[in-house]
């Protein structure tokens, strides 16, 4: 299994495709930031509380995670090089190694974003005159990132096994998070805190906005969206290769 899982890594990590990952990893927190300017707002908070402020949209690279997480499965289905991969090894070992390899490297992408975005941070904090400060807010947003990512890539290594479709997996761990749950949370946040993007979001934010579950119920709930589709995709996934 080890050697499968390695392999794995190796091949999500080839390519000149795989810049396109690191430019989604960096479009979600992005797109979650200036999406709300009153993030940006940092007028009367100390140090603590802006940093916090401005490492929130961390809470939502789960949603990167899914798409790294679908890579490795997806990227294979498009390139039609899935059936030679499920002869070498077996659909069980397949299966296993790419949603193990899509979690490790969605951990070791999603660290590196927090480094990058850390640094952007304080560039903002400087030119506010304040000082990065790492409160046990802030804290709190990586860690919960950090398993959001773990969670995030689970599901969309799922989704990739269920559809089989390097497009179709993109619309719905991408574009819906983007283009329906945001817009839920907006508009009808007792519906939106229950989809996968907003439950895995509060393990960073528990409770964000009065729109968030707290943090227990959110694991809960990204918990058996998590189960669920690894579920699924592993029924569909065995029916297929019978």
């Amino acid at each position: 299994m080890r050697g499968v899982i390695q392999s794995e890594v190796l091949r999500s990590l080839s390519g000149l495709s795989i810049l396109a990952v690191y430019f989604v990893a960096l479009l979600i927190p992005a797109f979650v930031l200036f999406s709300d300017g009153s993030r940006l707002a940092l007028a009367g908070l100390d140090s603590g509380a802006a940093t916090a402020r401005l490492l929130e949209p961390l809470a939502w690279s789960g949603i990167s995670a899914a798409f790294v997480g679908a890579y490795g499965v997806t990227r294979e289905y498009y390139y039609g090089s899935i059936e030679r991969t499920l002869t070498g090894v077996g659909f069980r070992r397949a299966f296993s190694g790419k949603l193990v390899a899509g979690a490790a490297i969605a951990i070791a992408l999603s660290a590196g974003i927090f480094v990058i975005w850390t640094a952007g941070v304080s560039l903002i904090l400087a030119q506010n005159g304040l000082g990065l400060t790492l409160t046990q807010d802030a804290w709190r947003v990586y860690a919960g990132a950090l398993v959001g990512a773990i969670l995030g890539a689970l599901i969309g290594g799922a989704v990739g096994w269920i559809t089989r479709n390097y497009y179709v997996t993109a619309a719905i761990v991408l574009v819906f998070p983007m283009a329906v749950e945001f817009a839920l949370l907006r508009t009808a946040p007792e519906v939106a805190r229950f989809s996968p993007g907003m439950a895995i979001a509060a393990l960073s934010v528990p409770g964000h906005q009065a729109r968030l579950l707290e943090f227990l119920p959110a694991l809960g709930v990204g918990l058996a969206w998590t189960a669920g589709l690894v579920a699924i995709a592993w029924v569909r996934g065995r029916r297929r290769v019978g």
